[in-house]
């Protein structure tokens, strides 16, 4: 799973919209937007701020790739 998907798949499940999840974070509309779609990078501080929200860990972004490694 990529970090867009992690981090969608989290606010999905917790039931939030982008517009809820850009004035919890502080992160403008906008470029959350454009960033969950894939359309520009999201920054380390923004990184930071959308994981303490959603209350996500590093291991959260690498659980599936060392299942993934751990198959092969």
């Amino acid at each position: 799973m990529t970090v867009l998907e992690v981090i969608q798949k989290a606010r999905d499940e917790r039931g939030i919209t982008d517009a809820e999840l850009s004035r919890r974070t502080g992160i403008e509309y906008q470029s959350l937007n454009n960033a969950l779609k894939g359309k520009r990078g999201i920054t380390g501080p923004e990184l930071v701020s959308l994981c303490k929200e959603l209350n996500l860990s590093i291991s959260d972004f690498t659980e599936d790739s060392e299942s993934e490694e751990q198959e092969e």
